[in-house]
């Protein structure tokens, strides 16, 4: 009886964690967007006073979105899509490596993170008026 608990609860433990995972890998685009607006942001607000420990913080937070964006768009075989996610991902690390350090550097790289998204957004969201649409 011991044995057949403990096989059910490890089921049932198994198949929370998964669910829990697919949760967290597949949630929606807009919702991904919408923390990189915010976080970006923040990374702007926090590069502008000087903040370089929270400017860290935030970088490393936006390379983790630009991950999932790149999940995102990888099924979609969006290419340009997917690369412009990596650039913004390698760009929010050389802001947050930049930081470390000086503050102004991380600026520039700042600059080169904010122009993957406007390519990424000219290529694959349109506005229509009543929110944003994305094309593949």
């Amino acid at each position: 009886m011991n044995r057949q608990f403990v096989l059910v609860m490890i089921v049932i433990a198994a198949v929370f964690a998964a669910a829990t995972a697919f949760a967290q890998q597949h949630r929606p685009y807009d919702q991904i967007m919408k923390d990189v607006g915010a976080t970006f942001a923040s990374l702007k607000k926090n590069l502008d006073a000087n903040s370089a420990a929270a400017a860290i913080e935030d970088a490393a937070k936006l390379q983790g979105l630009f991950k999932e964006t790149e999940a995102f768009w990888a099924p979609l075989k969006t290419k340009d899509a997917v690369d412009f996610a990596k650039r913004a991902s390698d760009a929010a690390a050389a802001v947050g490596v930049a930081a470390k350090s000086d503050t102004k550097a991380a600026l520039e790289s700042y600059t080169g993170l904010q122009k993957n998204c406007a390519g990424c957004h000219f290529s694959h969201r349109e506005d229509t008026g009543k929110g944003f649409l994305i094309r593949p």
